[in-house]
């Protein structure tokens, strides 16, 4: 019997887990490490555009997001620095610290 193909971002999605381990990709995608390993086994019941659409936009570059203030960074740096963003929101004193959260509140990545 013929392996199944794969749709390219599985495989994105999969060398990822073999690097880092679906705990941390599945934070770095936000989602739960339960669900990374479901989608990898081909029994995720829920919707796989939402994954295959938020794989693809964090490591479809190379395995780089974008980012308007940042450039070009590691998907675990841009977890980071938008939970920090999040976290500090509209309180923030610091210009760049109020440029990082307004364009993280607008990020197609993460919302």
């Amino acid at each position: 019997m013929p392996e199944p193909i794969w749709p390219i971002w599985t495989e994105i999605l999969r060398r990822e887990v073999g690097a880092k381990g679906s705990k941390s990709v599945g934070q770095e995608l936000g989602y739960s490490r339960s669900v990374v390993d479901l989608v990898l086994k081909g029994t995720y019941a829920g919707n796989l555009s939402n994954v295959e659409a938020r794989v693809m936009s964090i490591y479809g570059n190379n395995g780089q997001v974008s980012c308007p203030i940042k450039g070009s960074i590691a998907p675990s740096k841009c977890i980071e620095t938008w939970n920090l963003a999040k976290t500090i929101g509209m309180k923030a004193s610091n210009p760049v610290t109020l440029r990082q959260y307004k364009a993280c509140e607008k990020c197609a990545v993460r919302n």
